[in-house]
Parts: C-alpha cells; sequence; structure tokens
C-alpha cells in the first residue's frame, strides 16, 4: 500500500456550493484518493466522510493536485512552534504510544497484573489528552475557525468513543482475570489509526487556523486541565473484581426480594 500523500485542490460539485464556487485543498493517501475516484472521470472523487458540509459523500473535482509534504508542528507559523497546543498535543502522541507499546510488551509475556496497571496508565493519558484537552478545551474554541470543523471534530470524537470503551472493556475482563486478545487488539489498530489520523491530516489543518489569541487561550486551558486531573488509580485488580461480584449479588438479592413480595402481594388488591 502507498504511504505517498497528494494535497488535492478540489471544488464542489452540488448545485449549492458551485453557486459560489466552494473549493478548498484535502491532503490524502494516493492510494486512498483512488478508492474515493470515480470509475470512469479520473478528476472526480467522492467526499471522505464527514467531509461535505451537507453531510454526504459528494462529488469533488480536481482543480490542482500536488505532492504532500508531511505536516509537522514546528512548521507552524510561530515565532515559538514549540509553545503551540498542537505541538502539545503531537508530543504527547508519542508518549501514548510509548505506553501502549508497554500494553503490547505485557500482552506477549501474558503479566495480567502488569498489564493491569499498564492500561490504567495508558486511559489515564486517554481521557486527559482526548477526552479533556481536545474536547473539551480544544475543540469549543475552533468553532467557526475551521471550514467543515464541525464534520471534522464530529470523527475525531467518535474515535475517542471507540478507543476509550474498548480500553475499558479489556480493563473489565483483565479484574475478572481474562486477557481478551481480540478487545486490545482492535484498540491497539484503532488508537493507531486515529493519531495518525490526527498528526497527518486534522492538526494539518486546525494548526493553519488557530492565530494567537487562540493559541494562548487554548495552551492556559490545557495547562488548568493538567493542573485539575485526578488521575484513576489501579488499585487491587482482585479485590475490585470481588467488590464488583458482591456488589452485583446484592442488587440479585434485593431485585429477587422485591419480586417476591410482589408475587405474594399480586392478589390483595394492593397496587405497588
Amino acid at each position: 500500500m502507498s504511504t505517498n500523500k497528494v494535497e488535492v485542490k478540489y471544488r464542489c460539485m452540488h448545485s449549492s456550493c458551485c453557486a459560489n464556487c466552494r473549493e478548498g485543498s484535502i491532503a490524502l493517501n494516493e492510494d486512498y484518493l483512488k478508492d474515493l475516484a470515480a470509475s470512469s472521470e479520473k478528476e472526480f472523487f467522492k467526499s471522505p466522510k464527514g467531509f461535505c458540509r451537507l453531510g454526504f459523500s459528494q462529488t469533488f473535482k480536481i482543480v490542482a493536485m500536488k505532492e504532500a509534504e508531511e505536516f509537522d508542528s514546528q512548521d507552524l507559523d510561530f515565532a515559538n512552534p514549540e509553545e503551540h497546543p498542537i505541538t502539545l498535543l503531537m508530543a504527547e502522541h508519542k508518549v501514548i504510544l510509548a505506553k501502549m507499546e508497554k500494553v503490547e510488551d505485557q500482552l506477549r509475556i501474558r503479566d495480567i497484573d502488569a498489564l493491569w496497571t499498564a492500561c490504567t496508565e495508558l486511559e489515564n493519558d486517554l481521557i486527559l489528552h482526548s477526552g479533556i484537552k481536545e474536547e473539551e478545551v480544544l475543540f469549543p474554541a475552533l468553532q467557526n475557525l475551521v471550514t467543515f470543523g464541525d464534520a471534522l471534530v464530529s470523527i475525531i470524537k467518535e474515535d475517542h468513543r471507540e478507543v476509550l470503551s474498548l480500553l475499558h472493556n479489556f480493563r473489565t475482563a483483565l479484574e475478572d482475570g481474562e486477557i481478551s486478545d481480540s478487545i486490545i487488539i482492535s484498540m491497539i489498530v484503532s488508537l493507531r489509526s486515529h493519531i495518525r489520523k490526527e498528526n497527518l491530516e486534522f492538526f494539518e489543518i486546525i494548526g493553519k487556523c488557530i492565530d494567537e489569541s487562540h493559541r494562548v487561550s487554548i495552551l492556559e486551558g490545557m495547562k488548568k486541565a493538567q493542573e485539575n486531573y485526578v488521575p484513576i488509580e489501579a488499585g487491587d485488580r482482585q479485590k475490585i473484581a470481588e467488590e464488583r461480584k458482591a456488589a452485583k449479588a446484592k442488587r440479585h438479592f434485593i431485585d429477587e426480594s422485591i419480586n417476591a413480595f410482589r408475587e405474594v402481594n399480586s392478589g390483595t388488591g394492593c397496587c405497588h
């Protein structure tokens, strides 16, 4: 599979867009562009999921195309790009990937307690990075700044939900002493794909739209989020599992007692 990226300048062919000469540009993998291309007319392709402002896949016409340069946060047009929120988030991606590799190492040797601790660390990083710094700080600041912003943010949020849900389900299985390979492998694949999507496409688009005032306010919001975040404690895996089972048994006993009471009083005329 080709890893070459091309930058495509396009015009949307939908009637409501053409009246205003609606144009834009997008960086795509060459193979992905071929998948989107019309079968007979190479100058047309279908818009990727979420890019059409109407919410549907529309026909885009290629106006110009050139080889795309890989986005580097150091190329941001600021005096100190290392003090830019996009640079910060990309650096955190490296930390997250390193912790995910740690999870993979523990998965290979089947060390369930080490997996329990490593997955808790990874979940903390993802909650703070994705759920708070991106969704609660960065995304609200992007409103009315980025073309297709709402659609792009929706796609990224969907990725966040999928990754965190898979990781949570895997940790729940670990409580019972089960290593669910299918769940954790799906999480790893989804997380790597998501980080690649953000680094190579999403951050490139939004990085160009953040001016100095937004840069300062977003960084301040991320700093406060970092200071106020209370990490999840891994705790004793077996004790947590026992407490969960005890709580489940208690709920079951209460439910059974209520049902028995209802049966005894079903013929008394009591409406309860």
